[in-house]
């Protein structure tokens, strides 16, 4: 052993205090982490608020492209069946089978069944209206053959959607629903037409939640069909080129970021290509008008993160000028913190080594006793062999169960102390249950039939995994508690399987146990009084204490369920073997 020299100064177990110098230099560290957290998470809220804006513009426009698809489909659709009947009509009055009278009539009837707002015109193979229902503006008969899509009619092609124009019979801004009409050879006689008013889509554009800079338009290759607002300024404007029919090209519909080619504003603009026609539909949204509230954001964000810093800032410069301060404060607290932890420490020993003696005491002190209680237990057993006097045998017999009783409250104490002490070791090995539980009943049988109870076990093929003393002992505290409190009835002691465990239950058709005490049924000291018990035949109400602390030691979970007045079910769960 080495020797201790007395001028040798005791290892402080309290920590040094950083030096003054490496706390500034700590604290300002933490206030450059903080500021740079701060920058990074607004930058990274900031970022994440203008895709959410963004991907709210783009379902916006999405859904408007769709229901404007929706819209020109559907009065194309209407108005090319409208166009095939006049067509037919027109055929018909070509080779006399109708009056022009009727044909007006007719025509009449199918421009009044046009979905929007527009005409229908009759045109023969020189270009001129030969029908319609509303006269020319220019009093005259007004000629149509240099129009584009006239031409395409006079070459061959049946069904021709046009750009928007200012109609020349009637002066409104519209577009062309036109139609080729033959003779009953295939012989180019002439075309009807239809023009949808620029109005009605006006109309539909101020419907729609697209901002001040919104615009929705469609448009073929050879120009814009409609564009809102605003149309008469994009008359005969080409639209061959650009980002989105170039995106149209590939994919039938999808949402473009960028400058739009009519009028140089970044949109957010989702497009369609319309199923059975060449024409793709635009729906668009200013970038600006998006993200303006997200901007207002921003300003805020950084107004906020301002103050937030100079906060920061501020605290810092005070906690600098606080740690001078602190700093003579901390030299004097060393001093008694560490002449508190000695103390405590030296407290903590004191404590240590009286809880050791006291359960080497109880150990002893229960050992000990048991000895002589023995004795007596012989010896009264000797004498009440040898009473003939009822008395006498009367009180001989309380005199050897107050022994008996006397005897079990110190074994109960010497396993608690022993539980305590740490010096019971587990011992697991596999082994069947079923003789175990045979001997359990053979030997708590006499107490049982001597209270006129019965007692018996399931039999089970059941094969566990546990130490067999000490599970022998959890269960004989469980079957003697049970015998304890049964008045009539019996007890009986089997296992139920569940998955890869056993559980193990003392059933009893005892007095219960009430709703108050379930949850502390296994603490120390805990006894249910019963009526007419006397106070050598409670018990300290260490049992199932001592079960508890077995438990825990084997890894054994307990359960218990119990019904007042009806008797209780004690269980151990056990891994199977």
């Amino acid at each position: 052993m080495s020797e201790v020299k007395p001028n040798s100064p005791r290892p402080s177990s309290a920590k040094q205090a950083r030096p003054p110098d490496e706390l500034r230099v700590i604290l300002r560290l933490l206030v450059m982490l903080v500021v740079l957290l701060m920058i990074v998470g607004s930058a990274g809220f900031s970022v994440h608020l203008r895709q959410a804006a963004i991907e709210d513009a783009e379902s916006n426009t999405v859904g408007v492209a769709r229901l404007l698809d929706e819209t020109l489909t559907r009065t194309l659709g209407t108005t090319d069946m409208l166009l095939r009947r006049m067509a037919e009509i027109a055929r018909a009055h070509h080779h006399g089978r109708i009056s022009a009278e009727q044909q007006r009539t007719e025509l009449g009837d199918l421009q009044a069944s046009l979905p929007e707002r527009g005409s229908i015109v009759v045109i023969d193979a020189q270009g001129n209206t030969v029908a319609a229902q509303v006269p020319s503006t220019l009093g005259t008969t007004v000629n149509l053959s240099d129009r584009p899509w006239f031409k395409a009619h006079a070459e061959g092609t049946e069904l021709v959607v046009a750009p928007m124009v200012f109609a020349r019979y009637s002066n409104n801004l519209i577009f062309t629903v036109s139609r080729r009409v033959s003779d009953d050879q295939g012989n180019f006689i002439g075309v009807v037409a239809c023009g949808i008013h620029a109005i009605y889509f006006t109309n539909f554009y101020n419907s729609l939640v697209l901002g001040q800079d919104g615009v929705i338009a469609a448009a073929s290759t050879e120009g814009l069909i409609l564009r809102q607002p605003n149309p008469e300024l994009y008359v005969g404007r080409s639209v061959q080129s650009g980002p989105i029919f170039e995106a149209a090209v590939n994919k039938p519909a999808g949402t473009v970021i960028g400058p739009s080619l009519s009028d140089g504003i970044d949109r957010i603009s989702a497009y369609r290509r319309l199923k059975d026609y060449d024409i793709v539909v635009v729906a668009g949204m200013a970038l600006d008008e998006v993200l303006a509230p997200w901007w207002s954001t921003v300003g805020a964000l950084l107004i906020a993160l301002f103050l937030a810093g100079t906060a920061v800032a501020g605290l810092a410069v005070m906690a600098f000028r606080g740690i001078g301060r602190e700093q003579a404060i901390l030299a004097g607290l060393e001093q008694r913190v560490q002449e508190r932890t000695e103390e405590a420490e030296h407290r903590a020993e004191e404590a240590r080594l009286a809880n050791e003696s006291k359960t080497r005491f109880l150990a002893a002190a229960s050992h000990d006793l048991r000895q002589p209680l023995q004795a007596a237990g012989m010896f009264a057993e000797v004498l009440s062999s040898r009473i003939t006097d009822p008395s006498t045998a009367t009180v001989v017999d309380k005199l050897r169960r107050s022994i008996e009783a006397t005897n079990s409250l110190l074994g109960s104490l010497l396993d608690v102390s022993a539980l305590e002490a740490g010096k019971i070791t587990p011992n697991l090995s596999t082994f069947r249950l079923m003789p175990l539980l045979a001997a359990l009943v053979d030997q708590i049988e006499p107490e049982a039939t001597s209270r006129g109870l019965s007692i018996g076990a399931v039999p089970t093929e059941a094969r566990i995994v546990s130490d067999p003393v000490l599970l022998e002992r959890l269960l004989r505290n469980l079957l003697v508690n049970a015998v304890r409190y049964t008045e009539t009835g019996g007890i009986l002691i089997g296992c139920r399987h569940r998955g890869d465990h056993v559980a193990i239950q003392v059933w009893d058709t005892g007095i219960g146990i009430p709703a108050s005490k379930v949850a502390k049924v296994f603490d120390d000291f805990t006894r249910i009084d019963r009526p007419g018990t006397t106070a050598d035949s409670r018990g300290l109400g260490l049992g199932l204490g001592v079960v508890r602390r077995m438990a825990g030691l084997l890894d054994h979970p307990l359960e218990v369920r119990t019904l007042t007045g009806r008797g209780s079910c004690f269980g151990v769960l056990v891994p199977r073997g």
